[in-house]
């Protein structure tokens, strides 16, 4: 269970195949960490081999936003801090953030939602309950702490 803070469910460093043509991170490795640090929080939650194979159950990622907020350098240390921002028994919804490791400056924010889905029948199911044990027990713990400006985003239209 979550101890009411976000969980620091992954770490690692900007690679140097990531740096673009501008200097920094490439936007589309943004979204490679925070996979990254979604597939972290499902083995947190009991979605690993064991349960893929038994169950035929697994999350099929169906929407994200991301918010580019400061640049990346190469080499730099990286943590992703994950709150779980709502659930039911067929949803998870996270939102992540993506820091920089030593001075703990926030570099992009993600929002996401998985859909629990039985691969057997290709439908969206309920999970087992011991994985929405571990799920519905962040989320009780997670609640208050995500400010509601920051999640539910969308992209404005822009006038012609």
């Amino acid at each position: 269970m979550a101890d009411g803070a976000p969980l620091r469910i992954w770490r690692g460093a900007v690679l140097d195949e990531w740096i673009d043509y501008n200097g920094h991170m490439n936007e589309g490795f943004y979204g490679v960490v925070f996979g990254m640090a979604s597939d972290e929080y499902l083995l947190r939650m009991g979605s690993d081999e064991r349960y893929r194979t038994t169950t035929g159950g697994s999350f099929y990622t169906v929407e994200t936003h991301i918010v580019f907020i400061d640049e990346l350098a190469p080499d730099t240390p990286l943590a992703v801090d994950t709150t779980v921002a709502g659930a039911d028994p067929k949803r998870v919804h996270l939102f992540h953030e993506l820091r920089r490791a030593g001075d703990e400056a926030l570099a992009a924010t993600q929002e996401s939602m998985m859909l629990h889905v039985d691969t057997n029948i290709d439908r969206v199911t309920p999970m087992g309950a011991d994985l929405y044990a571990v799920l519905r027990a962040d989320a009780h713990a997670h609640a208050g702490l995500l400010d509601p400006a920051t999640t539910g985003r969308a992209i404005r239209a822009v006038g012609a």
